[in-house]
């Protein structure tokens, strides 16, 4: 596969002078960039506190792919302040003049303009430079902008205008583009201009590019012939990478394998996949049951799959949006940035058809990011961790890539010969997917259908729920009891970190809903949110993905209200 194009972000900040907002900065950079490096359109490297040793490696190792090297920090006319030595701008220059491919160098310091001449001479197509000392925060804007825009497709150009634009609007000071190597004009010595972009005599087509939109190749590996292990049961590795992971928070299988030690064997396998199969919340349980079953490669084996991850990723999807109503409500003043309010918007404008190859971990990211830039703890407490992995790692990045461009290619006719191939590499990604994510057996999904009040003269009170804990697929579900000093919500789909407490809780109603809870009937049939019209809210059968129930104005209003009030809040 080809290896895309870099981003590289080097900043480094000193002691004696810190600059109390350049950590900001690549917080804020690398927030606009990284929706877009998770499509794998382009690879972001960070060095929040980069060293000579740093540059000089990472700039050899990304040899030919480096399409912008940004750096932040101090700096002044012939050197780059790095965290252990004051760098000299000339051996920088000769580095970076080795990228064949590189388009911008953005030297976001002091007085950086003295830089620009040898940048060029050497080859660099354009270059952002300073002419004066800069304020901290006057970079940190500059910066913001400009890869803001330079992230929402405007070319070099157009993203400098921009930043340029509003730094006269907030400073009354102007910026400037110019062309051609003959920079130290008299004219232009008596100019004090903060940035100005500098391009290449015969390069001006570098202010017309842009940031990659495509990604740099295909996840599925095509013609690999990849095969199952002949002496290996069809579906071990997957359940015995699972029940891995699951381990640390399921005392069943935890017990299993311990006992299994003891006698001097392998857990069972049949045993070992019922209890993965019950120990995560119902809509995964049930899709994976169906995975696992399956005992020989085929389409239907590739759809289970697929399956499997979306409903993983939908679920954490919901659970982080319900978690942003609450957060929202209890915050008014919370701050939902306008790059994530259109990606939690978009979500609600998908029609039927958009929804078959939506990419749920683009609203994951989104209000990641809102809760990251909020200092907000989610609910799922292991997400934290969840979201740095998935900066960090590319592996889990590629996995998520693969299961989620092979729900476009399930929508076609796949090639006999390609079909046990694709289930290989598919079931692979999934495993790789499930070693991030065995923390959801922690957690509980129950329907809370009525809540009674019990109380006793002279003693507290005490709220008796009827639950239905949605669980342990191979047992069914049943209506129970759970008697608790604190109440939760009624007739509402909650998330719990127990089964044995209903706080905390996380009411994940109207995105999921219980139809029996709603019709007061026995056991329980969930349902996921698909779309929402202006009359119509339209849901499908969480057990199937195809069974539809559309509720229109006239039943369960409450529902509508629920959504009106949702929107009027959040977005």
């Amino acid at each position: 596969m080809m290896k895309p194009p870099v981003i590289f972000l080097a900043f480094a900040n000193a002691q004696d002078r810190h600059l109390a907002l350049l950590d900001e900065e690549r917080r804020i950079v690398t927030g606009h960039l990284t929706p877009l490096a998770s499509e794998q359109f382009f690879q972001i490297h960070t060095e929040p506190a980069a060293t000579a040793k740093d540059l000089t490696r990472y700039i050899a190792e990304f040899k030919d792919r480096i399409a912008v090297f940004h750096y932040g920090g101090h700096a002044g006319v012939e050197q780059i302040f790095l965290t252990d030595v004051a760098a000299n701008a000339a051996g920088l220059a000769q580095l970076l003049a080795g990228q064949s491919n590189l388009n911008l160098v953005f030297l976001n310091g002091c007085s950086t303009k003295a830089q620009v001449d040898l940048l060029l001479e050497l080859g660099v197509p354009a270059v952002i430079a300073t002419n004066v000392p800069i304020s901290d925060p006057g970079a940190k804007d500059f910066a913001d902008i400009f890869y803001k825009s330079l992230a929402a497709e405007h070319s070099i150009e157009g993203a400098f205008k921009l930043a340029a634009a509003n730094y006269l609007l907030l400073k009354g000071e102007a910026v400037g583009i110019y062309r051609g190597l003959a920079l130290h004009t008299p004219d232009q010595e008596k100019e004090v201009l903060p940035w100005g972009l500098y391009v290449k005599k015969d390069k001006d087509a570098a202010l017309d590019w842009k940031l990659p939109r495509k990604s740099a190749a295909s996840f599925i590996v095509r013609g690999a012939g990849r095969k199952y292990e002949p002496n290996r049961a069809m579906n071990q590795k997957l359940i015995e990478t699972i029940a891995n992971a699951i381990m640390p928070y399921s005392e069943t299988i935890n017990d299993m394998v311990e006992s299994a030690r003891r006698s001097g064997r392998e857990p069972r396998l049949r045993d070992l996949r019922a209890a993965v199969v019950d120990a995560f919340p119902t809509p995964i349980g049930t899709h994976l049951r169906k995975l696992l079953l399956l005992e020989s490669a085929g389409v239907e084996r590739l759809s289970k799959i697929v399956d499997v991850y979306t409903v993983a990723s939908e679920l954490l999807a919901y659970i982080l949006l319900a978690q942003l109503w609450d957060e929202k409500f209890r915050l008014p003043q919370l701050v939902i940035p306008d790059d994530q309010r259109r990606i939690i918007s978009a979500f609600f404008e998908m029609k039927e058809g958009d929804w078959e190859t939506y990419d749920h971990i683009a609203l994951v990211r989104a209000i990641g990011d809102v809760f990251a830039g909020n200092d907000i703890p989610p609910f799922v407490m292991e997400y934290t961790a969840l979201r740095e992995q998935f900066l960090a790692e590319n592996t889990l990045q590629q996995a998520q890539q693969f299961l989620q461009e092979m729900k476009q290619e399930l929508l076609g006719s796949i090639a006999a010969d390609e079909i046990e191939s694709f289930c290989v590499q598919a079931e692979d990604h999934l495993c790789e997917i499930f070693r991030h994510i065995g923390f959801c057996a922690k957690y509980k999904l129950a329907t809370v259908k009525t809540i009674e009040l019990q109380k006793r003269r002279h003693e507290l009170p005490r709220f008796r729920h009827n639950i239905v804990v949605l669980d342990k697929v191979s047992a069914g579900v049943l209506d129970d009891v759970l008697e608790s000093d604190e109440f939760s919500e009624n007739n509402s789909v909650v998330l719990l970190h127990s089964d044995d407490a209903v706080s905390p809780f996380l009411n994940l109603s109207p995105f999921l809903i219980d139809e029996n809870a709603l019709k007061g009937q026995q056991n329980s049939k969930l349902f996921f949110f698909r779309y929402k019209s202006e009359n119509q809210c339209t849901y499908v059968l969480a057990d199937t993905l195809k069974d539809r129930l559309d509720l229109d104005a006239g039943i369960y209003e409450h529902l509508k209200q629920q959504f009106d009030t949702f929107f009027r809040n959040v977005l």
